[in-house]
């Protein structure tokens, strides 16, 4: 499959590369700082942009027909921030513009909208304090999302990790989260393993560990 990973330089779509290409896929990366990539990445097409650029992005995908685009984009402060909303929505007018069958997986956060339900409540206090400035943006990026025209997934993760992935993580639709915490490479796993997987399509689901905290 062509495969577009918006935001291939964060620390988790670094891994949805890595596990794109390890599957055989070809990969796109369209990312601010070429230079932040690992290299050598044979497979990997380049492409230097800013997806907060309206023109950009349509230019991106007017060049190119793709078969699945996931959207791993975010803010690295802890404020107020809009990047996830206003990079979505050009990437979603892009591609309904151009090809509405292309697949859209999007990396949202557990705890947003209904799905604040399904976590404990340590994790909701953190999410309403420390990342308040967060809940919005998430929230607007899955509403614009749902509205579009894409067959699309949104995943939303509890608290990332930079630990090594076993690929023993948990699927929820609904239900209580069992952890809070999950790998960032098991998230790439569940979308890469996915990618084509219809069971999905229309779907928001939380991702979190298997195995019970210490």
């Amino acid at each position: 499959m062509e495969i577009l990973v918006i935001g291939a330089t964060g620390r988790t779509g670094r891994y949805v590369v890595k596990q794109a290409l390890n599957e055989g896929h070809r990969v796109t990366a369209f990312v601010r700082s070429p230079e932040k990539l690992d290299y050598p990445q044979t497979g990997v097409t380049t492409v230097q942009g800013n997806v907060l650029d309206v023109k950009e992005v349509q230019n991106l995908v007017n060049n190119q027909r793709f078969d699945a685009v996931v959207v791993a984009i975010g803010d690295s402060t802890l404020k107020r921030s809009t990047v996830r909303a206003v990079g979505t929505k050009n990437i979603i007018t892009a591609l309904e513009n151009r090809n509405v069958s292309s697949r859209l997986w999007v990396i949202s956060s557990a705890g947003i909208n209904e799905s604040m339900d399904q976590l404990g409540f340590i994790s909701k206090t953190f999410l309403k304090t420390i990342l308040k400035g967060h809940l919005r943006d998430h929230s607007n990026q899955e509403k614009y999302v749902r509205e579009s025209r894409l067959p699309y997934t949104i995943v939303r993760p509890v608290g990332l990790s930079d630990e090594a992935g076993d690929n023993d993580y948990m699927v929820l639709e609904k239900g209580k989260v069992k952890t809070n915490r999950i790998p960032r490479m098991d998230v790439a796993h569940f979308i890469v393993k996915n990618i084509g997987n219809d069971d999905f399509i229309e779907k928001a689901v939380v991702l979190c560990d298997n195995k019970e905290e210490k």
